[in-house]
């Protein structure tokens, strides 16, 4: 560690510290004496000092870059300022900067701060960094299911303690902190195994989506345990580090980060609906659901049917109130204007996937089609635009978008009527008429 002092603060002496490799550059007023109370400690939040933030930035950095098996060839420094306006415990700020040499970033960081979200704090700088080497003037977008799942997965599985602990005890001038660690390692997906056994684990499309603010605990504590166990799967598939640093390297170069994921997992995904589809079979293994509690064809066709058929407010005149009804996918299709309908047809799709979890193999096909046709027209309408021909003039693509999408939903309802046909309940024959 290399350090130089600077200007007194009513905290103590403000110092800028260099790490190991020269890429943290950390300001902040130095840790408080030895023994001194704070509330913070008893919070489980630690102090934080420039040598204590340069020495765990390196660790997670280099617990990072084994994990993704990268060499430290890094290209844009980070600047961490330990600023005592944040609040305690606030989550850090991050902001990206571009120069005409590359890129740098600045990380603002609370006095007192939890373990784990400092972790996460710097592996999304860090993964910032990686994505931005080869960028231009934009920045790429690191979405937080991959940042969190990646401090998760290093949280849960490093062999070493990713954060230094501030000395404990001062003796004949010399700062002592006591650490102990088990000699047995522990699986890393144990803690999100019990999580997502008692819990619905989220789904690709919930995971893609924004957070609230602020965020439930019990949502936010789900999130972790899905966001880890689906990147500890990609990294398990083939060639899954590598395919993850080329996902990383190609953000930059697209305006949102799906695409990039779908151009780097190609070869396994050729859509999101595929990601899906992956994702659910992962849940099932991972949280040991058993095939035998499964629905009965008749009971899956039922909740296929009201899946099928969303209650929605309508109104058949003006001056009515709106009256709550069940309309088909077609009718909604057909009917309503398209900022409308995509909203509820969103929330169709994602119930398939939800209905698909408990739904016999014999109609998981069906499902899925259902699934595809509806995800299908959206993605189309979408690059058609909303507008439709007036009667009488010839029809626009949007018209045929429709035409094309519920001529095929029609098909697929003839096939379930055919299968609940199949599959209606026995009529007990021996029962009494009634009088």
């Amino acid at each position: 560690m290399a350090f130089s002092a600077g200007a007194a603060s009513p905290t103590g002496p403000v110092r800028t510290v260099s790490s190991s490799t020269g890429q943290f550059i950390v300001r902040g007023p130095s840790i408080s004496p030895v023994g001194t109370n704070s509330p913070g400690a008893e919070a489980g939040l630690i102090e934080l000092s420039p040598d204590i933030l340069a020495i765990s930035g390196e660790r997670i950095k280099q617990a990072l870059l084994r994990e993704l098996t990268l060499g430290d060839l890094w290209r844009g420094r980070i600047h961490l300022e330990i600023s005592p306006v944040l609040s305690t415990n606030q989550a850090p700020i991050i902001v990206a900067k571009p120069y005409t040499d590359g890129w740098q970033y600045q990380m603002e960081l609370p006095r007192w701060i939890e373990k784990p979200k400092l972790v996460r704090g710097l592996v999304q700088v860090l993964l910032l960094e990686i994505a931005n080497r080869n960028a231009g003037l934009r920045s790429a977008e690191v979405p937080l299911w991959l940042s969190e799942g990646l401090a998760q997965h290093l949280i849960q599985s490093s062999p070493v303690d990713l954060i230094l602990q501030p000395p404990q005890w001062n003796l004949n001038r010399v700062n002592i902190s006591w650490q102990m660690r088990q000699g047995v390692r522990r699986d890393p997906l144990r803690d999100a195994h019990e999580r997502l056994q008692s819990h619905a684990a989220l789904t690709f499309a919930r995971l893609s989506d924004a957070l609230p603010d602020p965020v439930p605990e019990e949502t936010w504590k789900t999130f972790q345990a899905s966001a880890q166990l689906f990147v500890s799967q990609l990294l398990l598939l083939p060639a899954g580090r590598a395919t993850l640093v080329e996902m990383l390297y190609e953000l930059p170069y697209y305006l949102n980060w799906q695409s990039a994921f779908l151009n780097a997992y190609r070869a396994q995904f050729l859509s999101l609906l595929d990601v899906e589809k992956w994702w659910a079979v992962v849940l099932v293994h991972f949280t040991g659901q058993d095939p035998t509690q499964a629905w009965s064809m008749p009971v899956a066709l039922q909740k296929l049917d009201e899946t099928l058929h969303p209650p929605v407010l309508v109104s058949t005149d003006r001056k009515d109130m709106p009256q709550r009804a069940k309309l088909s996918i077609q009718q909604i299709i057909t009917d309503w204007d398209y900022l409308r309908q995509r909203i509820t047809l969103k929330g169709v799709t994602s119930q398939l996937l939800v209905v698909r979890f408990k739904t016999p193999p014999e109609l998981l096909s069906l499902v899925d089609d259902y699934r595809a046709t509806i995800e299908n027209y959206l993605n189309k309408r979408d690059q058609a635009g909303i507008a439709r021909s007036l009667p009488g003039l010839p029809p626009l693509r949007a018209d045929l978008l429709v035409r094309d999408a519920v001529k095929r939903l029609n098909e697929l309802d003839g096939n379930r009527a055919a299968l609940r046909a199949t599959n209606a309940p026995p009529v007990n024959t021996l029962a009494k008429p009634a009088k």
